[in-house]
């Protein structure tokens, strides 16, 4: 009884994350489609729990099979996220499916063993097992050699991926702790022949989904690269920005131009918030991949108007609009480089998907920048 109210809560927790978690989908570099798939997968997962619990019957057998012998789809969708994640991709591509061959493969196998060679049904456990597994090393491998011991030789570029790395460390060993559970499950199931199907001690997984929800839900940071405190006296500790050498955050700024004076009061008290939104629509919306984007164009964008926007880079900004735009845009470009776009395609290529409207421009400004052309510095991280 008691079990079934902590799967319950743990489900309807966790279904609530990915409420939260979907309005994010357009807006959040963090959220894509596996992500989703992995919440909706575990939230369903405990709430069948506690139903089945209190009324063991209310499902028919037969499909249970069919979900126990397919449910190790769920496995690639883990290495798939972290995969999508470091090639800022959101949805699923054709090149993914490949991975769910080894999980459907085992579910069909499975389903004619029970039928036909039902003998060797405790192989089955130990094949599932190293399937769980051998996804939890290739997303370890991915994450190794992609992000977490990889520096980028621009600063801004290394402190967006130090944000990104916490996120993905968190989440990597949440979801591996989930798996190690199962695997530790199922090899006690072996051992007492008990043949639980890896549920004895769901209430362990259930506790590591809780602190994942309750992390994601209560510390909007671990989905957001920043975070504005209404506490005054804790902006430094909760508000990272990628571009904080550019902006002057202090609002005691001498402004002489009557028309500016007007402005001053209404900017200075949004201007944590413009600056947060400037970056979060620069770096995650990618709003300057369009070459012709304005000023005008740019605060349509943001939601305010377009003298709040000239009065932020007049007198908060180090930098033009025209300056920020064009170090977004190579920004932009050297993620791409580091992902492994120029890998299948053109540096024109690059150059046009970055915003540049120009080949000869982008050169200039990513040597500018960085201090060496696009190949060089493609040579430089590969070695």
């Amino acid at each position: 009884m008691y079990l079934s109210v902590v799967y319950f809560i743990t489900g309807l927790l966790g279904f609530l994350t990915f409420t939260v978690v979907i309005t994010q989908y357009n807006s959040n570099k963090k959220v894509n489609i596996y992500l989703l798939v992995l919440l909706f997968f575990a939230s369903s997962r405990f709430l069948f729990s506690a139903v089945n619990i209190l009324n063991p019957f209310v499902v028919n057998e037969n499909l249970m099979i069919v979900f126990r012998s397919f449910g190790g789809v769920v496995f690639p969708c883990f290495y798939l996220y972290f995969k999508s994640l470091v090639t800022n991709k959101k949805n699923v591509t054709k090149d993914d499916l490949k991975y769910f061959a080894i999980p459907v493969l085992f579910g069909f196998t499975n389903l004619l063993i029970l039928e036909y060679a039902s003998f060797l049904h405790i192989y089955v456990y130990f094949l599932f097992s190293a399937i769980a597994l051998y996804y939890v090393f290739l997303s370890y491998v991915e994450l190794k050699n992609k992000l977490w011991f990889r520096k980028s030789k621009v600063a801004i570029i290394d402190k967006q991926k130090v944000l990104l790395r916490n996120f993905t460390i968190f989440f990597f060993v949440i979801c591996a702790l989930t798996i190690l559970r199962l695997v530790v499950s199922l090899f006690l199931d072996i051992y007492v022949a008990g043949y639980s199907d890896g549920t004895n001690y769901l209430w362990i997984a259930a506790i590591f989904n809780c602190v994942l929800y309750f992390k994601i839900l209560l510390t909007p940071s671990v989905l957001h690269n920043s975070l504005i405190s209404s506490d005054e006296g804790n902006k430094k500790e909760y508000f990272e920005l990628v571009f904080e050498d550019f902006w002057n955050l202090t609002d005691a700024v001498l402004v002489s131009n009557s028309q500016d004076l007007r402005l001053k009061e209404r900017v200075d008290n949004n201007l944590l918030t413009y600056v947060h939104e400037v970056e979060r629509m620069a770096l995650e919306q990618f709003c300057f991949r369009n070459p012709s984007v304005s000023m005008r164009d740019f605060a349509i964008k943001l939601g305010i108007p377009k003298s709040h926007l000239l009065y932020l880079f007049k007198y908060h900004s180090n930098v033009s609009f025209i300056e920020f735009k064009k170090t977004v845009r190579i920004y932009d470009a050297i993620s791409l480089i580091e992902a492994g776009y120029l890998k299948s395609n053109t540096l024109m290529s690059l150059s046009k998907k970055t915003g540049f409207s120009s080949y000869s421009s982008f050169l200039l400004n990513f040597k500018e920048i960085t201090g060496v052309i696009p190949q060089e510095y493609n040579k430089m991280i590969r070695e």
